[in-house]
């Protein structure tokens, strides 16, 4: 008898594994398909994620130059180094120019913020000594200031007497005495009962310099509160006002 060939055998075989399989309970009955795998080549993706137009990409590149030339130079391997490793992309960015720009100006900004830090601290002894005198020198004008108002109100004191107000009340003081003085003389000379001839010259003589003084200082009187009261006759100031 001559052997069978391989590929008839396989083929009972998995005719024998399906029946069994069908056979066994809750599997499915009849026959067991399978659906065939479909080999399809994918679309070609963007990973760049770049416009279709070209004029685009030709204004993001030219963009890409004016704002960061270091990185528009570089290829896409060194790129992607960049992003991989840490301390390459660090050493990139302390290599360029306005980074280093940068820092030599915060260096030169501490040094110089130090350096008016410690003189203001040398100087700080002084300030407090300067302080101090000038709190002593507030204290001693504040006492000048006091005692100038004092000075200035005696001062004022001692001219009141002589105010305006005064002096017009002393003109008119001074005729009404030299008024009574007069009528008082004129009761005495009335009230004698003996008048001889030298009495009455004596009386008429003092009556006579009584209403002369008399008229005189009620014209004066008269002529200054005119003054007075009109703004001509100024006087000095009756309180100091501080």
């Amino acid at each position: 008898m001559g052997e069978r060939p391989a590929s008839s055998d396989s083929t009972k075989n998995e005719a024998t594994v399906l029946r069994e399989f069908e056979e066994l309970p809750g599997s499915p009955q009849g026959n067991l398909s399978l659906p065939s795998y479909v080999s399809k080549i994918p679309e070609p993706m963007n990973n760049y994620n770049l416009p279709a137009d070209r004029r685009l990409i030709d204004q993001k590149v030219q963009q890409l130059q004016e704002q960061f030339p270091t990185f528009a130079n570089k290829s896409a391997d060194d790129l992607e180094d960049l992003l991989r490793y840490e301390d390459l992309f660090q050493a990139h960015i302390d290599g360029l120019e306005q980074i280093q720009v940068m820092r030599t100006l915060e260096y030169e900004l501490r040094e110089e913020n130090e350096r008016l830090a410690q003189v203001n601290l040398s100087s700080e002894e002084e300030l407090k000594k300067m302080r101090e005198n000038v709190a002593e020198l507030q204290m001693f004008a504040s006492s000048l200031t006091t005692r100038l108002y004092e000075l200035v109100q005696q001062h004022l004191d001692l001219q009141k007497p002589y105010s305006p107000l005064v002096l017009l009340r002393r003109l008119r003081d001074e005729g009404r005495a030299v008024d009574e003085q007069s009528e008082r003389v004129v009761g005495e000379f009335m009230d004698r009962d003996v008048v001889e001839s030298a009495d009455c010259e004596e009386f008429a003589k003092s009556y006579k310099a009584l209403r002369t003084r008399f008229h005189s200082a009620e014209m004066r009187y008269k002529l200054a509160d005119a003054a007075y009261k009109s703004g001509t006759l100024v006087g000095v100031p009756m309180t100091m006002d501080r």
